[in-house]
């Protein structure tokens, strides 16, 4: 049975768009319906300087929505060849208000889509620095969960990183790497990797990093004078964290692996240590909860998911609940 039956893509004409339509293939069978959306922005909000002059306006914004009508009719063509069922959106955000990740929810909400695809940092330039990504916010206030694709030009250029491995070819997702700690948002994302191993046939790898205790919070070396019940709970932890991936995969009936990789020290992040091991291990997609383990672990690492988001260098899958 598909996990994903109804799937929104958010298409903008630039390349990261296009990589994410190449990647529903990976995530989704011919069969499958796929609505694809393109936002219509305001002129106005864009250019608020020209605003009195109507007419420029006016002639922009048919300029704009000529070429979103081109993008959809390209973007129908090219995922109708492949067997999937094709619908095309063009919210207007001058006649709906608001901004493009709320018209994206809300396209997702009314049609009942089970996943959203886009890319990461499209077509925004300056822009993109004053209002922020579209594709963070989105993830922010979606309630369904996300696949964001990233550029491969973009994932190899940034800096202090090597140019990621090269990528399975379009439409196969051999290497699922799920990323776990212990949460239930954790482990409703396992399942769905797990779902999605089952029906693609690929490898599934579960990663646990377990942080040291007192890197995570520096103040339990005055409060608790003994180390070792602290670095044994943690182990502890990390044992039934091992457990409970195993027994997901059990239930599913699929063979996978469990890694579990120390972070010790102040040099590196959650989500660093995740991007590596994607890597190391080729991932074809990572798989995380929005959100992990509350409280005080939260304030002090960061969001995990928010981080890798960011220096992602391969599709990354958000699961919301």
């Amino acid at each position: 049975m598909a996990i994903y039956k109804k799937i929104l893509l958010a298409i903008d004409g630039s390349q990261a768009s296009d990589q994410a339509m190449a990647k529903i293939a990976s995530f989704a069978m011919p069969g499958a319906a796929v609505r694809i959306v393109h936002v219509l922005e305001d002129p106005l909000t864009i250019y608020p300087m020209i605003n009195e002059d109507f007419t420029y306006i006016e002639l922009l914004r048919e300029v704009n929505m000529a070429e979103g009508k081109k993008l959809l009719a390209q973007a129908e063509a090219a995922l109708h060849a492949q067997g999937y069922a094709v619908q095309t959106s063009l919210p207007d955000l001058r006649e709906l208000g608001g901004d493009i990740p709320g018209a994206l929810k809300a396209e997702g909400e009314t049609w009942g889509a089970d996943l959203t695809v886009l890319g990461t940092h499209g077509r925004r330039g300056v822009r993109r620095m004053l209002m922020g990504s579209v594709a963070e916010h989105f993830v922010r206030i979606s309630e369904r969960p996300v696949l964001l694709v990233h550029p491969t030009e973009q994932a190899a250029g940034r800096l202090g990183h090597e140019p990621p491995a090269a990528p399975e070819q379009t439409g196969v997702l051999k290497r699922i790497l799920v990323a776990v700690d212990g949460s239930e948002l954790a482990q409703s994302a396992l399942r769905q990797a797990s779902a999605l191993a089952k029906e693609h046939g690929g490898e599934i790898r579960a990663l646990y990093v377990n942080v040291d205790p007192f890197l995570a919070f520096p103040l339990l070396g005055v409060v608790y004078f003994q180390r070792e019940p602290m670095l044994q709970a943690a182990a502890d932890q990390a044992a039934n964290v091992r457990k409970a991936a195993l027994d997901v995969f059990d239930t599913f009936g699929i063979r996978g692996d469990v890694q579990i990789v120390d972070l010790e020290t102040r040099d590196k992040r959650v989500a660093d240590l995740i991007r590596e091991v994607g890597k190391r291990w080729n991932a074809s997609a990572v798989v995380m909860g929005s959100h992990g383990l509350q409280g005080m672990q939260r304030l002090m690492l960061g969001s995990v998911a928010e981080h890798y988001v960011r220096i992602a260098d391969r599709p990354v899958l958000i699961v919301k609940s």
